[in-house]
């Protein structure tokens, strides 16, 4: 595919990713808080959750960039409908007095 995603797009993929991250996260804890686990798979669990809450941590900061960037489309748009706005009321104002 080499149409280009939007930026809201892009938020609902790394929504959607955050989504599983903190199911998977909510698994594992509640796999941690067994006492049937041996050391073992306690340390192999307690590595994963780090990676997950890693990954957790980038999609957060990753989320917040695209809606700063959001943000700054829509101040150009409205701004873009401010200008088309002003030069249509100075329109009005100069040509429809003659």
């Amino acid at each position: 595919m080499t149409r280009s995603e939007t930026v809201i797009t892009k938020m609902e993929h790394v929504e959607e990713s955050l989504k599983d991250t903190l199911y998977r996260v909510e698994v594992i804890e509640k796999k941690l808080k067994t006492k049937l686990l041996t050391t073992e798979n306690r340390e192999r669990l307690e590595n994963e959750l780090e990676e997950v809450k890693e990954v957790l941590r980038r999609n957060e900061k990753k989320l917040q960039s695209l809606r700063k960037e959001n943000s700054k489309s829509f101040i150009v748009a409205a701004c873009l409908v401010f200008v088309c706005f002003l030069f249509y009321g100075l329109y009005l104002m100069i040509f429809e007095n003659i």
